[in-house]
């Protein structure tokens, strides 16, 4: 993977998928898989591990869920939260790279990267790596973003796109989703289900996702080249209107795509 997440990152990520539409999401990302009892699956850039540990309740006592990620603190939390719910049986983390699985040919049944392949380079050669690690007829699920679909109320529309310029340059790949049915059929998988998950929030406040996104993109966009006074005009902006009492002066959209391919047998 191309990041890494130190304590406050992987506390704040931790927030962010508790939100109610992010639960939805690894809903729906299950269900397209449709996981079985006793499959052995992999969930690559696992992060605090909420969907490895969901996965790992579907597959029960004889299945297997492995998580990867990169980031030792996101492993802890990871690792802390597998303990709290008693799963430590079924779902295990190690250390791994995205674009270098470290396990052997048709080592799973399905594998998972949900909001990875934006900070990887070489999105090809890591779905090629994907795709070895599946056994026959096995199933890849992929979620991601483009980010020309985020929309937030704003006073500075003008403003709003600087921002935005200066927060997807942080990103290997800001607008993926529409390469993935190729990149998918070129590492030999065939595409069986496309969708598009909506996040919509009408409130900002703490236990929205949208909240969490606001201060973190002010300052990638600071670091990225726009004025530091600029970024925190922004901010500030949509923070007040995230805390407002009265609703109608707050709104966020952000469209996230599915994809579910599989193997050939």
């Amino acid at each position: 993977m191309a990041t890494r997440f130190g304590a406050r990152e992987a506390a704040r990520l931790e927030t962010l998928y508790a939100s109610p539409s992010i639960v939805a999401q690894r809903a729906r990302t299950r269900a397209a898989l449709g996981v079985e009892r006793s499959e052995r699956g992999l969930d690559i850039g696992c992060g605090p591990a909420f969907l490895a540990c969901e996965l790992g309740r579907e597959v029960g006592p004889a299945g297997r869920i492995v998580g990867l990620d990169e980031s030792p603190e996101m492993l802890e939390v990871a690792r802390a939260r597998i303990a709290r719910e008693g799963l430590g049986d079924r779902v295990e983390v190690r250390r791994g790279d995205a674009a270098r699985l470290d396990f052997p040919d048709a080592s799973f049944d399905f594998a998972t990267v949900v909001q990875v392949y934006l900070y990887v380079s070489d999105v090809e050669g890591a779905l090629g790596e994907a795709a070895r690690v599946l056994r026959p007829g096995g199933r890849l699920a992929v979620v991601d973003t483009d980010w020309d679909s985020c929309v937030w109320l704003t006073a500075d529309r003008d403003r709003h796109r600087r921002v935005m310029e200066g927060r997807v340059a942080h990103f290997a790949q800001a607008h993926l989703p529409p390469h993935l049915p190729g990149l998918l059929a070129r590492v030999g998988l065939r595409l069986h289900h496309a969708e598009a998950i909506p996040v919509l929030e009408l409130r900002g406040g703490p236990d929205s996702f949208s909240d969490g996104l606001i201060a973190p993109t002010a300052d990638l966009a600071a670091r990225h080249g726009l004025p530091r006074e600029e970024a925190d005009a922004w901010r500030d902006d949509l923070l007040a209107r995230a805390r407002a009492a009265e609703g109608g002066e707050y709104f966020f959209s952000l469209t996230r795509y599915l994809f579910l391919a599989t193997k050939p047998a």
